[in-house]
């Protein structure tokens, strides 16, 4: 791809650069929330370095099923208190067997992987839109110390909380 704008001239090399000159020129012209929407769309990274591995728009999947949909927002409302999975099967009315088996055929994970991803969305959107602590944010989406929050992230998106935030966050690159 070549790009020639006042003066200057940006190239590019196969599909991905491509994408990244493009979401550079975006950035560089509206600014950094119309990048990191566009690349959230096009499940990119609003910003490559070299080998970074790009991101996944969220990391609680859409639900197959809608029959604990109202159990899965509650949650999401609660997320910084405890979850365990006899509080959200009573609050979905059914017992923890029923529950956890049920739940799993809706999203595809266990309730309690479910909720740590939700926890890490949560936090990963804190990461975007606040200069909070990691201490502060893993206490907030209800993974207790920053450490928690470390390996969940690492497991779970395969990258630290550090460097998401330097790649994501409104004051980041860009």
């Amino acid at each position: 791809m070549l790009f020639v704008d006042e003066g200057t001239v940006l190239t590019s090399a196969g599909a991905a650069s491509g994408i990244d000159l493009c979401l550079h020129i975006l950035r560089r012209d509206l600014g950094v929330a119309a990048s990191h929407h566009t690349a959230r769309r096009l499940v990119a990274a609003p910003y490559r370095s070299g080998g970074q591995a790009q991101y996944v728009p969220r990391a609680v999947p859409e639900p197959l099923g809608e029959r604990f949909a109202a159990t899965r927002e509650w949650a999401l409302r609660h997320l910084g208190e405890p979850l365990g999975l006899d509080v959200l099967a009573r609050h979905a009315a059914v017992s923890p067997r029923t529950f956890s088996r049920r739940f799993a055929d809706d999203t595809g994970y266990t309730p309690m992987e479910w909720v740590t991803r939700a926890r890490i969305d949560a936090a990963r959107e804190l990461l975007e839109r606040s200069g909070r602590s990691i201490e502060q944010i893993a206490t907030e989406v209800g993974l207790g110390t920053g450490a928690n929050l470390r390996l969940h992230f690492q497991r779970v998106l395969g990258t630290s909380p550090s460097e998401y935030r330097r790649t994501f966050s409104r004051g980041g690159r860009g």
